[in-house]
């Protein structure tokens, strides 16, 4: 019996290991303007006007080209697929595929046991699945906090049918016809797959592996580009706030946060160029060349008109300057000048301010940033790390009832039983605790029995 034990604690230990491996190169970046980018291709594929029908782009650092789904609202995207991409219909080909999954419900016939899944989901939140904050693309600044853990171990879970994969192929080419999407972008993809399926040697290999016989579907998309009678949308641009934000753009913007600063200083090529000046703010930035960064983000603002993530980065340079105050006004800006009825990407936006006014210690400040915490927290619940900011922000208050509920939140998405009950019952000893915060640690004891 002993012999077992140890048996079963070696391969816990070397499962665990190999999740923690793999958990490495799964970096989920939240970046506000490239977050909306996406949403604007998938709500112009998709006509995605009502908000329960809206899936959320979430982002990861990886060079491999693949974007994939787990069953969610939310659609993974590599950002080499961005980077990858020779138009932006390539993109929403891809995207339009991913969807399908979801909206055919193939997820559902694929599930596996609950029990499993819990206790991956469990190790993955072990390996630690890092997720870069504030919106930043820098990987340096990843916090390490453990969100969609679920969501990425429902992923090995999934793996589509033949059949699936052609159902999910015909929706999306009927939603590209119904869309007047072009095709090219597609039968690039389709043919380098057929091209290097079998040689296995490209960067495309991941995304072949999971999209399998590719001369069955190259076959379907002739046969549905035999049906165009019409000049496909060629454009390569998404429209905000009245800008056009091109592809190159995006990937630009990638490739700026991912390159060597010095590289980018030496580098001579396209200089006084919109795209080349962009590069030189990320660089400054980064080294801590505030000023010059803000020269730099001068000539781009005359550019884009009232475009709100140059806002937002004007407020990142702030923030990272220690200039809390102006921060807090570029991040205003950023926010009330954003013309889109239902923008998602806007609370990244004032996750960044909410910081900024805690750094300020300002009394009026950090009662505007539990205001906004109580807000964001409406929408993204299971972000731990907003109900530690509340109880950062109302600790600094004396509002220690709130705090101590917001760290029992926090304690119990980290599933820590007896850390949560012990913070609701220092949240009954104060004598000033909001009634909305007392019934909140009554349900918190009610979702721990039943999660027990």
């Amino acid at each position: 019996m002993v012999v077992n034990i140890k048996t079963l604690f070696f391969i816990i230990l070397i499962f665990v290991s190999k999740l923690a491996y793999a958990a490495q190169s799964i970096s989920i970046i939240r970046d506000a303007e490239i977050e909306f980018f996406l949403h604007k291709v998938l709500q112009t594929t998709f006509d995605t006007k009502v908000k329960d029908n809206i899936y959320y782009p979430r982002l990861i650092s990886n060079d491999e080209y693949n974007a994939f789904v787990t069953g969610s609202n939310k659609i993974y995207i590599n950002t080499g697929l961005i980077k990858q991409s020779n138009s932006l219909s390539e993109i929403q080909a891809v995207l339009a595929h991913e969807v399908a999954h979801l909206i055919l419900n193939h997820h559902n016939s694929r599930s596996i046991n609950n029990e499993s899944l819990s206790n991956y989901g469990k190790f993955a939140s072990i390996a630690g699945i890092a997720l870069a904050a504030g919106g930043k693309l820098d990987a340096n600044s990843a916090m390490g906090l453990i969100i969609g853990s679920q969501d990425l171990a429902s992923k090995s879970s999934l793996q589509f049918s033949r059949i699936q994969e052609q159902q999910a192929d015909k929706y999306a080419l009927e939603i590209m016809l119904k869309k007047k999407i072009p095709f090219n972008g597609l039968e690039r993809l389709l043919m380098n797959l057929r091209n290097e399926e079998v040689l296995n040697k490209t960067s495309f290999t991941r995304y072949y592996r999971s999209h399998p016989f590719s001369k069955e579907r190259l076959g379907q998309l002739k046969r549905y580009k035999s049906k165009i009678k019409y000049i496909p949308n060629r454009t390569q641009n998404v429209l905000i706030n009245d800008n056009k934000i091109s592809l190159k753009y995006i990937k630009n913007k990638i490739k700026s946060y991912e390159s060597d600063p010095d590289k980018i200083f030496k580098n001579k090529d396209n200089k006084n160029t919109f795209l080349f000046n962009y590069s030189q703010v990320i660089a400054c930035y980064k080294v801590g060349k505030y000023s010059l960064a803000h020269e730099y983000l001068k000539t781009l603002k005359n550019e884009y008109k009232n475009y709100p993530y140059f806002f937002e980065l004007s407020g990142d340079i702030y923030y990272k300057d220690g200039n809390f105050e102006k921060a807090i006004i570029e991040y205003k800006k950023a926010i009330n000048s954003n013309n889109e009825k239902f923008n998602p990407s806007n609370d990244l936006i004032k996750f960044s301010l909410v910081k900024s006014y805690i750094q300020t210690n300002n009394k009026k400040h950090l009662y505007q940033s539990i205001l906004i915490l109580e807000q964001l927290l409406q929408n993204n619940p299971k972000w731990s790390y907003l109900w530690r900011l509340l109880a950062k922000s109302s600790s600094k208050i004396n509002k220690k009832g709130i705090s101590y509920i917001a760290l029992a939140e926090e304690a119990l998405i980290k599933k820590n039983f007896i850390k949560a009950k012990k913070y609701i019952d220092l949240a009954n000893k104060q004598p000033s605790i909001p009634s909305s915060y007392k019934l909140r640690g009554e349900d918190i004891l009610a979702r721990m029995k039943i999660k027990k």
